[in-house]
């Protein structure tokens, strides 16, 4: 799989780098105090005074928490200003730990999972899907300025029926070093980095590695895995300069050639987004698939965001490798050959509160786009991807309501089997009843060019404290060239049990 290339040692690198750029330990006037039922924050100076203001900053990009004491303009707000990171997708969690433990070290299961699914279909070359996953987490904070975390990460797959496929792996998660100044911080090791701020397809999202395992089925969070990176974040008021350098290219982490979310079927003679004709598809059966990419470093990023009343917004420079594989057949060798393109991308994005909702719009230009000619020969071509998005909460309650408009067009393409056009209306919504032991939730995008559907309705019982027991379906239709096509017999109906602790 694409993480054995990449074991522990290539970590180590980057946690010597992070080392040796590293000040004196912080002092013991750093320290956060959380006591029983009454929060402390002590400076080691004297306890904030009364008139003391307390301005909370969340920037929804990054899910990242700012928390500042400010009685006046007289001190200097690297001496005021403590960073608190909520749980999210990104390098969060260790951060809240840190601040609330403020221990030497601790260890911690993050999640257990498990889940099976029975194929609706009787098309379909499995009757059934299985999965367990289970996360653990060791922190070590020496000071309220540093954090060591390493986290692993098992997975296991299996699939039966006509076609059975079994597969168990250990990978990394994120396993890092940071050190935080007074107004930046630095991490080095494996990190979860996710920039943009549409759901489900993102357009500024080029730096994360993908995780597509498991295809769609899972939320965007649970579809990314850690990449080596090193990474720079600058605070200066309201703005945030974050510059991240990967220093070795991690593809997609992708299923088995015989799983069903492989992204080509051999049997088929299918590629997952291309659209197939017969000579194509005697190919594609008739030749190996190579899915490995070459070595080289995964690019870089910067990106500068900042916050106002009511509008957050972002803009990104990127040259990076798509993690994602896209499929062509390399004459000389005679493979199917994965190719992983690297390409510029410029783009921006916007969050607006308004009229009671949350407005978002995020657009990406890139330069090097993958597309197949009619001739089979391998091409770029330059392209846009943009969403549009609103997010509300019906009844003021805790329901909430996620729409968004995305598309994708390439800019003067030849001829080729790519579609140039894509047009998605998607989103998703959440709703908890019964007195919140009770969640009703579902995601789903229809494509508005041509025939491209996704439907996946949720009921859970969360109830018990930090688990939920839940019953889903993922059903898939589409016209030939879509995923909904590529995927119309994989429908499933799935039964599963999670806790995060």
């Amino acid at each position: 799989m694409a993480n054995s290339k990449y074991p522990v040692y290539h970590l180590a690198p980057l946690l010597l780098f992070s080392v040796a750029l590293s000040p004196s330990a912080a002092l013991a006037a750093d320290e956060v105090l959380i006591e029983e039922e009454e929060l402390v924050i002590d400076d080691g100076g004297s306890v904030a005074a009364p008139t003391e203001e307390l301005l909370i900053i969340d920037e929804q990009d990054d899910g990242e928490l700012t928390i500042e004491l400010s009685d006046d303009d007289t001190l200097p707000a690297s001496e005021e200003e403590i960073l608190i990171e909520p749980d999210g997708l990104s390098d969060t969690g260790s951060e809240e730990r840190a601040m609330v433990e403020s221990s030497d070290f601790s260890l911690k299961l993050d999640e257990l999972w498990g889940e099976y699914g029975v194929m609706t279909h009787s098309a379909s070359n499995a009757n059934g899907l299985g999965y367990l996953h289970g996360q653990v987490t060791a922190l070590w904070t020496p000071s309220s300025r540093w954090d060591l975390q390493a986290s692993v990460r098992a997975d296991g797959y299996s699939q039966h029926g006509g076609r059975d496929w079994d597969h168990a792996e250990l990978d990394y998660d994120e396993t890092f070093i940071r050190y935080r100044g007074d107004n930046f911080r630095i991490t080095a090791g494996a990190q979860k980095i996710l920039w943009g701020r549409i759901d489900e397809f993102p357009p500024t999202d080029r730096l994360s590695t993908q995780d597509i395992t498991r295809y769609i089925m899972d939320d965007l969070a649970d579809r990314r895995r850690a990449s080596p990176a090193i990474r720079y974040e600058h605070f200066f008021g309201d703005q945030k300069l974050d510059l991240v350098f990967l220093p070795w290219f991690r593809e997609a982490e992708l299923p088995g050639y015989s799983s069903l979310w492989f992204p080509v079927n051999q049997q088929t003679g299918q590629i997952l987004g291309l659209k197939s004709t017969p000579a194509f598809a005697a190919l594609i059966k008739s030749v190996p698939v190579d899915v490995d990419a070459s070595d080289s470093d995964g690019g870089f990023g910067l990106r500068y965001s900042g916050t106002g009343e009511g509008l957050d917004y972002a803009l990104t420079v990127q040259k990076t490798r798509q993690s994602l594989p896209y499929f062509s057949f390399n004459n000389a060798r005679g493979v199917l050959e994965a190719k992983y393109q690297r390409s510029w991308l410029l783009g921006g994005d916007v969050g607006i509160e308004a009229m009671g909702a949350i407005w978002r719009f995020e657009a990406g230009w890139m330069s090097d786009a993958p597309v197949t000619r009619l001739d089979g020969s391998y091409d770029t071509v330059k392209s846009v991807n943009w969403g549009a998005g609103v997010e509300f909460f019906p009844g003021d309650g805790d329901a909430r309501v996620n729409l968004q408009l995305t598309g994708i067009n390439h800019d003067d393409a030849p001829a080729v089997i790519d579609r140039t056009e894509i047009y998605l209306f998607g989103g998703s919504f959440e709703v908890p009843f019964a007195h919140e032991q009770w969640r009703l939730k579902g995601r789903f995008y229809k494509g508005l060019d041509t025939h491209d559907l996704y439907l996946n309705p949720e009921i859970a019982y969360t109830g018990w404290d930090s688990q939920e027991v839940y019953l889903e379906a993922h059903y898939f239709e589409g016209a030939d060239g879509t995923p909904g096509g590529y995927h119309e017999d994989n429908s499933l109906l799935a039964v599963g049990w999670r806790a995060k602790f």
